[in-house]
């Protein structure tokens, strides 16, 4: 790649960050790959008010950056000085691009290279395999195991919540995004990657290896519990699982079901218009969400609507720190609404929307456009939906096949002071 050809590179990318239209539609992005990897999908259309942006600014050459000559003197001067053997251009440019994305200090603002784009891009053909556990980036920019979900690799392996990624497969994983990080913890199922592991209280890092396997969950699981509890857990916000859960939830009532809980544990999220649909089968109407950007005249406001299958029947929603993004949306909402008693633990706090862009060798650039906010205006983006009774579930619970936080779900529907 001749300076020329990096100079046109950045300068066409430095363009496209600062030219990010929004343009009236909703994508959601994930905020895990393959460490159950939040499937990035085709945006369901949504109704919207037409919306009008200002004019973006363009940058067409460098001259039009403040600074811009600052960066090619430097480059000059390590190029030129430099005593060992110096990275190829590509990496240098990467590099220099990650850091300018950094200094927006949004984890969802993340350069992918090609090659890991493409790893994340096959999430899109509905393929889950990796190591099941959401991740997070803590604000040293560290990746973080956020929650190993029970069952999978990463907890079979030992990994606990809390724990500190620093490499993979002895690569560090410094200074990369979290779609970067995420991309290489990925990999065939029954394959094996090695993470090294910080964890409070132990003196020194240390290696774990984790077996990756296929995570297939059915998006809808229901079944009555004792005193006429109906159960009905949703994996993840996929195209009809409106649908699916209005079905199971007849067919709860059916068999008798006289209250109801709604799992959201561990599910990651996925369309917005889902969780919509989601929230509307318990709310009769009202707010949803509330989703603004950068613009002050970009403001969107989504309310219940559709079919109504259990507006009244007493419910609790129960959601732990692997509940993020439409889960956190339809949480939020029946909350605020007064409808569900939230059981469990504060939830991921992911509430922000993303849009992806392919750049011209493959790499991509994904932007975050707008953040969520629930019907009373309260930020989910880092904050999370705080529980009603917060109910801790720990790793020996989950060893020893404990589940306290459905066990509170179910003596509160039944009247207990427990």
């Amino acid at each position: 790649m001749e300076k020329t050809e990096i100079k046109t590179y950045l300068v066409s990318t430095l363009k496209l960050f600062f030219m990010v239209v929004l343009a009236g539609i909703v994508v959601l992005a994930a905020f895990i790959a393959g460490v159950a990897f939040q499937r990035q999908r085709t945006p369901v259309a949504v109704t919207r008010a037409p919306i009008v942006f200002p004019t973006p600014p363009t940058i067409t050459t460098e001259e039009d950056v403040p600074g811009f000559n600052v960066f090619w003197e430097a480059w000059n001067i390590v190029e030129s000085e430099f005593y060992s053997d110096i990275p190829d251009q590509r990496e240098r440019v990467y590099g220099a691009i990650r850091g300018m994305v950094s200094t927006y200090g949004d984890e969802h603002t993340a350069f992918i290279d090609p090659t890991r784009a493409s790893v994340l891009q096959e999430d899109a053909s509905g393929a889950f395999e990796g190591i099941g556990a959401a991740v997070r980036l803590d604000e040293l920019g560290r990746l973080v195991i956020a929650e190993p979900f029970p069952g999978r690799p990463a907890a079979e392996a030992g990994l606990l919540r809390g724990d500190v990624v620093l490499e993979v497969d002895g690569q560090p994983l410094r200074g990369l995004s979290l779609y970067e990080s995420v991309a290489l913890i990925r990999g065939p199922a029954g394959s094996t990657v090695v993470l090294t592991i910080l964890r409070e209280g132990e003196p020194e890092p240390f290696k774990v290896e984790v077996v990756r396997a296929r995570i297939e969950i059915e998006v809808v699981q229901a079944e009555m519990l004792e005193g006429n509890v109906g159960y009905v857990s949703l994996s993840e916000f996929s195209s009809g699982a409106s649908e699916k859960l209005a079905r199971a939830i007849r067919d709860l009532q059916k068999q008798g079901a006289t209250s109801l809980i709604l799992d959201l544990r561990n599910n990651p999220g996925g369309f917005l218009s889902e969780s919509v649909a989601v929230a509307s089968l318990f709310l009769e109407g009202g707010v949803v969400v509330r989703e603004e950007g950068k613009d002050p005249s970009y403001k969107q406001v989504y309310e219940a609507r559709g079919a109504h299958v259990a507006t009244d029947i007493p419910m609790v929603v129960l959601i732990n720190r692997g509940s993020a993004s439409a889960s956190e949306i339809v949480a939020g909402a029946l909350k605020d609404h007064g409808r569900a008693t939230i059981i469990g633990e504060q939830s991921f706090g992911k509430g922000t929307v993303q849009l992806p862009h392919t750049l011209s060798d493959g790499s991509q650039l994904r932007v975050t456009i707008a953040q969520w906010f629930t019907p009373n205006g309260n930020l989910i983006q880092g904050e999370g939906i705080i529980p009603d009774v917060v109910v801790e579930m720990t790793q020996e619970d989950a060893l020893e096949g404990r589940d306290p936080q459905l066990d509170r779900a179910v003596s509160f529907l039944q009247g207990s002071t427990q």
